[in-house]
């Protein structure tokens, strides 16, 4: 019962996060359209032939193989006086440089050509006429000012049908020089079609991952886990590392580049560290706290470098983090695979764990190695697909691991409540000891000492013998009850043995253990029936009941009259024993529960009742009262006869 509830309240924490990631998954596939679904179309010798090609019906990602003029700001103009020289280069080591395109199509035509701006500073010439500007552009690093955008540039082929594009970059913050960004072509009802397919693609995923993001963080503050705020910061901050979304939709355009560029890089190199953080979180056993510490610490000198580094370092520190990250990495795999092999079990949380490390680190070792030769990686790359799946795999590993958790503290709490039972169970034998130990130590002591007033008047009578037979009986009885309370100590409990019984002897024994009792309170003590037939019982188990009962009708009796009898006329089976006294009789509130194990009207244990009705019980009888009130109290029980079970 409570393995299916815990495995309820899992599914009730996982669903809405499957659900998000479903959706956004879903919305990718069937809605967006990626850049490796298109097209591409290489220009030649700096030229780009598009006459056979219809944008009407779809849009081409063109190959950034544009001519390229290093260290030079060329406009028009100079193209077209025959200035300009050529560079084979990508311009990744040039502080600042020109490409040009020319774009051969049918005359009168018109398209649109959409791209980020280049990392740091553009400027966008189509035909010789300015068509967008991205931070300053300039031939030194006083004057350049950085800037990132996403253009969108409209184009027109004119009478001619071709069309020159040329971009201006500087680049003076950061080591790397500059190149072009993925750029895409087509008509331009098309081209926003395809930019708002782009754009559900980078608000789907980001947007998911920022909501994935807050309901983790939920978890982590209501189940105060660890591992789910871990999780919440990867989806952050993989949500943050999609450019397209941080830059046109996160930030406002006047967000200053050099913040930007900070936040992507300490996005980018702090990731992978957090990822690791997250595994090793779900294999505390396995994965000790020093390096965990360690590597925390790194990361968080890390985050520092990254706020206060001059940019030009920031790639150096981001690699640096990376291969921090590798060496954590190789130290928590030696780690996992170290606790597999001796803990030799492989559960469903361990599958899920598994697959979503393997995910993650395949996405990140992925755009790592394609890294340098894709400018599109921190725009379209594999790693928000694997993180999303990571998130899945995660949420659902963590979900097992609390109902697990759940399931070990709810058996837990089962296993305390048995303990708790079992101690009471043993208090109460102990307590039931106590008074079966306490009737023979009081009818020995009694004895005792009337035969000890005997001796010491030298009034020794016919009685003496009698008082020291009925001494030593009790104590013989007294001695077998301890041996019977070792056998059960050490697991040979022997059960209560069944026999024929004679009346008049049991009755006999009675009267002679309980006539001292009874004296205390100036009772007398009658016995009647004692020619009734043979009993099947326990005749030790018999003697308790009277004594109990006796016990109890002399205490609530002063000079007053106690009766023991038997009867064999009312019932065919069975011989019916009263107990009936003539003292203040039972409180009528205190009737209901005289039976109860622990209730007591007058502050006793309210065990000798209890332990009465289940020794008659066990002869196949019943304990009740038959009357109480001001002229006492009777007791009557059945037990039946030994020509009964023959």
């Amino acid at each position: 019962m409570r393995k299916d509830k815990a495995q309820r309240r899992c599914l009730q924490w996982l669903i809405p996060a499957a659900t998000v990631g479903l959706v956004v998954m879903m919305m990718q596939l069937f809605l967006g359209r990626m850049p490796g679904q298109l097209r591409t179309l290489s220009p030649v010798d700096g030229v780009l032939d598009i006459t056979g090609v219809d944008l009407s019906r779809e849009v081409v990602n063109v190959q950034n193989n544009w001519d390229f003029y290093p260290g030079v700001l060329y406009t028009s103009e100079d193209f077209a006086a025959g200035e300009a020289t050529a560079d084979s280069g990508d311009g990744s080591n040039s502080q600042y440089g020109t490409y040009r395109l020319v774009i051969k199509a049918l005359p009168e035509q018109y398209y649109t050509l959409c791209s980020y701006s280049i990392d740091y500073s553009t400027r966008v010439f189509v035909n010789g006429v300015e068509a967008a500007s991205f931070g300053t552009v300039a031939d030194n690093a006083d004057g350049s000012v950085p800037r990132i955008g996403y253009m969108t540039i409209p184009l027109y082929s004119g009478e001619t049908g071709e069309i020159e594009i040329i971009y201006q970059f500087s680049n003076f913050v950061h080591r790397d020089g500059g190149f072009i960004q993925p750029t895409y072509l087509s008509a331009p009802q098309n081209m926003e079609e395809f930019k708002a397919g782009n754009a559900l693609v980078s608000l789907s995923i980001s947007g998911g991952l920022l909501v994935l993001f807050m309901y983790f963080l939920l978890c982590a503050a209501v189940q105060r886990r660890i591992s789910f705020l871990l999780l919440a910061v990867c989806c952050m901050m993989m949500a943050l590392r999609d450019q397209n979304f941080l830059v046109v939709h996160a930030l406002s355009p006047d967000t200053s580049w050099y913040f930007a560029y900070r936040v992507f890089m300490g996005v980018t190199s702090l990731l992978p560290g957090l990822v690791l953080l997250l595994l090793g979180s779900m294999y505390r056993g396995a994965v000790k706290k020093l390096p965990a510490l360690v590597h925390t610490a790194v990361m968080v000198i890390e985050a520092v470098l990254i706020a206060v580094v001059p940019t030009i370092w920031l790639v150096t520190v981001c690699a640096a983090a990376w291969c921090c990250a590798l060496f954590y990495l190789l130290y928590l795999a030696w780690s996992i695979v170290r606790y597999y092999i001796r803990r030799k079990t492989f559960d469903a949380a361990d599958v899920l764990t598994v697959c979503g490390a393997a995910v993650i680190i395949i996405s990140i070792l992925l755009e790592a190695l394609f890294v340098n030769s894709s400018s599109a990686v921190s725009r379209y790359g594999i790693m928000p697909w694997g993180m999303l799946v990571f998130d899945l795999l995660m949420a659902a590993a963590i979900s097992l691991r609390v109902r697990a958790q759940e399931i070990a503290l709810a058996e837990s709490r089962s296993h305390g409540e048995m303990l708790e039972s079992m101690n009471a169970m043993n208090l109460d034998f102990l307590h039931q000891v106590a008074h079966e130990l306490k009737t023979p130590l009081t009818v020995i002591s009694g004895y005792a000492q009337l035969t000890g007033l005997q001796m010491s008047s030298g009034n020794i009578s016919s009685e003496t013998p009698e008082n020291l037979r009925v001494i030593r009986n009790e104590a013989l009885r007294l001695s077998d009850m301890v041996t019977k309370l070792l056998e059960f100590s050490y697991g040979r409990t022997s059960e209560a043995k069944f026999a024929a019984v004679e009346v008049g002897p049991l009755l006999d024994s009675i009267r002679a253990i309980c006539t001292p009792m009874c004296l205390k309170n100036n009772n007398s003590l009658e016995i009647k029936g004692k020619n009734c037939p043979d009993i099947y019982g326990s005749a030790e188990m018999l003697l308790q009941i009277f004594i109990n009962l006796v016990t109890n009708a002399s205490r609530h009796t002063q000079d007053g009259l106690i009766t023991i009898s038997a009867t064999d006329r009312e019932r065919q089976d069975c011989v019916v024993f009263r107990v009936e006294d003539t003292g203040s009789g039972i409180d009528p509130e205190t009737l209901p529960h005289i039976f109860e194990k622990g209730y007591s009207g007058d502050g006793r244990s309210g065990l000798g009742l209890a332990i009465c009705r289940e020794a008659v019980e066990s002869h196949g009888g019943r304990l009740e009262v038959e009357r109480t009130g001001l002229e006492g109290t009777v007791f009557a029980f059945t037990v039946m006869k030994r020509e009964a079970q023959t």
